[in-house]
Parts: C-alpha cells; structure tokens; sequence
C-alpha cells in the first residue's frame, strides 16, 4: 500500500464505527508513511460532500481497491 491508493475497509471495529466507518467503504490513503502498522485514510463520499472521517486504520483491515499512478 501506498500514499493515494484507494483502499475499502473489510473488517469492522468499534474504534472505526464511533467514526462513522463501516466495513465496505472506500477512501484514500493520504500519508505515505504506515506508522505501528496504521495507515490514515480519509474516508470520503462522491462529488462535493463533505468527508466522513480521516482515521487512522491498521493494514491488516484494508484492501486496495485501485493502486494510485
């Protein structure tokens, strides 16, 4: 995984929910550095609406979706 890599969340967790993420969706990582095997992910939703959350996410709970340029 990389920096602007679109990932989809496959594992659900509470410290994710009480964010408003839930397993199935989609956003973008937006650090190119995984810290203690995190990644920051900003979960977003089509066209100008606002972000959902940018949280920090473990690896092992995302799957890459579209890998960037």
């Amino acid at each position: 995984m990389k920096e602007y890599d679109r990932v989809m969340l496959i594992n659900e967790r509470e410290a994710y929910t009480k964010e408003g993420v839930r397993k199935g969706m989609d956003g973008w990582i937006c650090d190119p550095r995984k810290i203690e095997g995190m990644w920051l992910v900003c979960f977003d939703q089509e066209g100008e609406l606002p972000n959902i959350a940018t949280i920090e996410v473990l690896e092992e709970d995302l799957k890459v979706i579209r890998e960037s340029d």
